[in-house]
C-alpha cells in the first residue's frame, strides 16, 4: 500500500512541477503545511482526504478504477465471459 501512496503523492508533486509549482505550494493551495507534505512522502503515508486535497491542489483527481481494464479483457477474449 505505501508503494501506492508513494506513487500517488509523486505524481502530484510532478503535476505541480510541471505548473511550476513547488511542494511548499501545493501544500499552501492544499490547506496543509510544507512539513506536514514532507512527512507524508517520507512515511509514503497520508489521510485519504489529505490526498484528495492534494491532488485537487494541482487538478487532478482520486478515482478508483477497476483492475482489470475493458482493453486486458478484450485481448483476453473475457469481455462477454461471465465471472
Amino acid at each position: 500500500m505505501q508503494d501506492v501512496i508513494s506513487a500517488l503523492l509523486d505524481q502530484i508533486v510532478l503535476e505541480g512541477k510541471k505548473q511550476g509549482l513547488e511542494q511548499k505550494d501545493i501544500a499552501r493551495k492544499a490547506g496543509i503545511s510544507q512539513e506536514t507534505l514532507s512527512r507524508a512522502k517520507k512515511a509514503s503515508d497520508v489521510q485519504l482526504s489529505t490526498l484528495i486535497r492534494l491532488a485537487n491542489a494541482v487538478g487532478l483527481k482520486v478515482a478508483l478504477v477497476p483492475a482489470a481494464p475493458v482493453l486486458e479483457k478484450i485481448l483476453s477474449g473475457d469481455l462477454f465471459r461471465e465471472d
